[in-house]
């Protein structure tokens, strides 16, 4: 014996300093380390019977830099064999919560809507599925442009769900219900300590989630100038860093964004970058809003009514004629 911990001298009830020079089989019953020793194999979670408890321990070879063996490290992993079967359930406890939440965690980034769910009998809305079905088999960037409540969200998760990516997490965003100041760590994620209130753990970003899926920017013209070209590199590059940190991640994403303004304008004003524009304009999509069809009127209607029926509890039959008319 060379050394002796003092914590292992506790266990064993024995003074440390005392059993240097000593052999090893003179200090711990049923050592083998000096077998190991004159074999130079590591022993590596081996059981082990000492004080009338079986314990698993380690026994290490420490080689020099002429690979010769100089001595043999033993460790004591565990003090009871119970103990190892003990953390093994508890370990496979959490194996089976952390594939339930994954599960829960899928079905939480899944769309929720396809194209389905896209009501409306008009020309333009069967033409529009059509596209969406089209727009979909690709991976290109998508910009859904439209006023307020023209089905812009409904239509990126239809993208989505009709995409090769659908297993995938379908990642939304609301770019202009973020604080200013928190744009860029909700985007690109970040490290410790990276800013005030960052806290001491890193947090993956939005790109980051959707890896392998769909990031969907609604009000993308809510972006401040000086994160646009950060947006454009990621966009270019597929590839990220974390707010705080010197690590580049790969990123796999399809990108669809969304805005209810003329983007064109927003770039002839400067307030939004041409570069930008261009790279996320590769298949523009218009949704018109329901005055530009108004056929539709009857069948969105009836469908709603249908809805809060069942939502409700109710059983209305039909529309007035007279309602119907005033809302067309």
């Amino acid at each position: 014996v060379i050394f002796f911990s003092e914590s292992y001298g506790r266990f064993l009830g024995k003074d440390p300093k005392a059993q240097i020079g000593l052999h090893t089989t003179e200090v711990v019953e049923n050592s083998r380390m000096h077998i190991v020793a004159k074999t130079g194999i590591p022993e590596i979670n081996h059981a082990q019977r000492i004080m009338d408890h079986d314990m698993v321990v380690q026994r290490i070879p420490i080689k020099d830099h002429n690979n010769k063996l100089v001595a043999v490290f033993g460790q004591v992993m565990f003090e009871d064999v119970r103990d190892v079967q003990v953390l093994a359930n508890k370990l496979s406890i959490l194996e089976s919560k952390v594939k339930l939440y994954e599960k829960e965690l899928v079905n939480l980034r899944a769309s929720k809507y396809s194209c389905r769910n896209i009501i409306g009998k008009s020309s333009i809305m069967t033409e529009l599925r059509k596209l969406a079905v089209k727009a979909a088999k690709t991976n290109a960037p998508i910009l859904l442009m439209g006023e307020s409540g023209t089905g812009k969200e409904l239509f990126a998760h239809a993208i989505h769900h009709a995409s090769d990516r659908q297993a995938a997490p379908f990642v939304r965003i609301n770019c202009a219900a973020i604080p200013k100041d928190l744009r860029e760590s909700e985007l690109f994620g970040y490290e410790p300590g990276a800013y005030t209130g960052a806290g001491n753990k890193s947090k993956p970003g939005k790109f980051e989630l959707a890896h392998q899926g769909t990031i969907f920017l609604d009000e993308i013209t809510e972006l401040p100038l000086e994160m646009q070209p950060k947006l454009l590199r990621v966009l270019e590059e597929k590839e990220l860093g974390r707010l705080g940190g010197t690590r580049v991640t790969k990123c796999d994403f399809r990108l669809i964004a969304a805005t209810h303004e003329n983007l064109e304008k927003r770039v002839r004003e400067g307030l939004f970058r041409q570069d930008l524009y261009y790279r996320i304009n590769v298949i523009p999509i218009y949704l018109p809003p329901l005055r530009e069809r108004g056929i539709d009127m009857a069948i969105l209607a009836n469908h709603f009514l249908k809805k809060f029926n069942q939502q409700k509890k109710r059983n209305v039959t039909a529309i007035d004629a007279q309602a119907m008319a005033a809302l067309t």
